[in-house]
């Protein structure tokens, strides 16, 4: 072989081998570079189930909390209903008792009792409801007073009625000092009390 060709092939032998070492290291970048994108792709799917799976996680607790709390309302609602209609059925009763004179006037003899032994006066002056004026025995209503403090009051009637169920309301006799003592009134303050107590008989709270 010729010097020249002799040459000839030792450059073509050094470019095979310098090319074949350029193939080499791009094969292995092209396989780091596929490698890292895999590794890539698969913290972000991870991230992506980790995220849905979080955000699944929180709307499950959100739509549990806000079932909970309309069951809640609901359970509020329908106990407000029964202790409305508990009350109710109260008041129609404490009526019922107003209208039956025989029971009622031992009830008005004594809120006209507390209302003078309050006031501490001897004059006084007792208002009643429309209905009470024109049926109760007033005769027989002060004697049952008179049972009751064991002493006797000068009453006066106030011809002019009182808005109320029942009950009366003692003022001095010049009107600036009054007792309250309607069922209305009596109703009123016992309301909440009542409402405590048949929602631990009913409800055990």
């Amino acid at each position: 072989m010729s010097e020249t060709g002799k040459f000839t092939e030792d450059i073509l032998a050094v470019a095979k081998e310098k090319s074949q070492s350029i193939i080499t290291e791009a094969e292995t970048e092209t396989q780091r570079a596929l490698e890292e994108a895999k590794a890539q792709i698969s913290m972000e799917a991870q991230d992506i189930v980790r995220n849905a799976r979080t955000e699944a996680e929180a709307v499950k607790r959100r739509e549990t909390s806000e079932a909970r709390h309309r069951v809640k309302l609901q359970e509020q609602g329908e106990k407000s209903k029964i202790l409305t209609e508990v009350l109710e059925a109260t008041k129609k009763r404490v009526v019922e008792i107003a209208n039956e004179e025989g029971k009622y006037l031992p009830y008005l003899a004594a809120y006209i009792e507390s209302g003078i032994r309050e006031l501490g006066l001897e004059n006084v002056t007792v208002h009643l409801n429309a209905a009470d004026l024109k049926r109760i025995d007033r005769s027989k209503l002060e004697r049952e007073i008179v049972i009751r403090s064991g002493k006797t009051a000068k009453i006066e009637w106030s011809n002019e009625p009182i808005e109320a169920l029942g009950g009366a309301v003692v003022s001095s006799s010049d009107g600036r000092t009054r007792i309250v003592n309607t069922l209305d009134e009596r109703f009123e303050a016992l309301e909440s009390k009542m409402l405590v107590e048949a929602g631990k008989l009913l409800f055990g709270e």
